[in-house]
């Protein structure tokens, strides 16, 4: 095989694996609300509300300590500092799609009573948030130092480095986001387990993890951002 034909080759599975990471990146979220969409209207066969579900858990495994608050925007339920956001969609539909979210939030939930790794991760998003004012600056400096003054070359690789190493970063945080998400998902199983039947318990696995594939979405948008042909995402959201 000529060496021409293996670097044909190789370019060629690069274009294919470059397509397949764009159609995740550019697709995963509308395939989360689509799943969303279809188990919001798969109810819960039941004599347990949403609330109620979150009342069980929070009683059980948090002597109450939990509390609610109501957000407005539709699938941007989170968990902070002993509180769940809850759309008022997800507190008031009984169905697989706010089980699922709430056990996921719950979560949540006991990773901060057992360790501090949320409150680890907040502290490098928050100090990612500032170091990522400066990536542009220093790239564009880069530039300017290694090809536009003379004698300021090294000065100009050390800006790319630093550019280079706050964009790993931002790599780095997005994929142990995608770690937290799962253990956190993993122990939403295991409340879903204790109220729901095995199929139904099927269906809100199903439904995260969904919801991980865009968080391997935003990890994509950011690692192939360089093409232009991803939608655009906050390097340290």
């Amino acid at each position: 095989m000529s060496t021409t034909l293996i670097i044909i080759i190789v370019v060629i599975a690069f274009l294919f694996l470059l397509c397949f990471l764009l159609a995740i990146a550019n697709f995963a979220y509308e395939k989360f609300f689509d799943s969303y969409k279809v188990m919001d209207n798969e109810s819960i066969d039941k004599n347990m509300s949403s609330i109620d579900f979150f009342n069980f858990l929070n009683n059980k495994y948090f002597a109450g300590k939990i509390s609610i608050v109501t957000i407005q925007k539709l699938g941007f339920d989170a968990y902070s500092n002993k509180t769940l956001y809850l759309s008022t969609n997800t507190q008031s539909n009984s169905s697989v799609a706010s089980f699922s979210i709430i056990a996921h939030e719950m979560g949540h939930a006991m990773q901060d009573k057992n360790s501090k790794k949320l409150k680890h991760f907040a502290f490098l998003k928050y100090f990612g948030k500032i170091l990522g004012f400066f990536l542009m600056p220093l790239f564009i400096a880069s530039i300017i130092l290694m090809f536009a003054i003379e004698g300021l070359f090294y000065y100009g690789v050390a800006c790319l480095a630093g550019s280079v190493l706050i964009f790993l970063l931002a790599l780095f945080l997005k994929i142990k986001i995608i770690a937290i998400e799962k253990e956190a998902s993993k122990i939403a199983l295991k409340y879903l387990n204790e109220v729901l039947d095995k199929e139904q318990v099927g269906l809100c696995k199903k439904f995260l993890n969904d919801a991980r594939l865009s968080y391997w979405a935003d990890f994509l948008n950011t690692l192939l951002a360089w093409t232009f042909m991803t939608k655009k995402n906050k390097l340290f959201g």
